[in-house]
């Protein structure tokens, strides 16, 4: 017989015995879960020298295939749109993880393309990804696919009538 396993509430976590509604306790309960998703992933990454959005940069440009990318369309496919991306370019060049050069047709503008040490240090994270993954392997394939289903539907509210 399979032994319970304790699971961690809310209510215990932030020490609150009571909400105005489902809604409220839904709200803090994703912002509270979103927190801690983050803390593990930034705990993960400092392991190998980079943060979370800096990882997130060089999957952009290893997704590029050697193709530059100027550091706007960059920008439009972070995850976090409010990173400053021409700092984290910056950190990231001085690691010699990525590099920078004008463009060839707007002077004004840097193409960015993932250097081999930033293709390396990708495959060592990618090694150890499931260290991340694991915070999700307790819940079956269809309840994952609900969650994402239910994470989809937050992002895309109807519109108010």
């Amino acid at each position: 017989m399979e032994e319970a396993t304790q699971v961690s509430r809310i209510e215990d976590e932030i020490q609150q015995t009571s909400w105005r509604n489902q809604l409220s306790k839904t709200g803090i309960n994703l912002i509270y879960t979103g927190i801690w998703l983050k803390s593990v992933h930034s705990d993960f990454f400092k392991k190998f020298g980079v943060t979370h959005p800096q990882h997130n940069l060089l999957r952009i440009l290893r997704g590029q295939k050697q193709k530059p990318i100027s550091v706007n369309q960059i920008k439009e496919r972070m995850m976090d749109k409010s990173s400053n991306v021409s700092r984290i370019t910056e950190k990231l060049q001085k690691k010699k993880l990525i590099e920078c050069r004008p463009s060839e047709t707007d002077k004004r503008s840097v193409d960015v393309v993932i250097s081999q040490k930033g293709l390396e240090l990708l495959s060592n994270i990618d090694l150890s990804v499931h260290e991340i993954n694991d915070q999700l392997t307790h819940l079956e394939p269809s309840e994952l696919m609900v969650l994402n289903l239910l994470l989809d539907k937050i992002r895309n509210p109807k519109p108010s009538r």
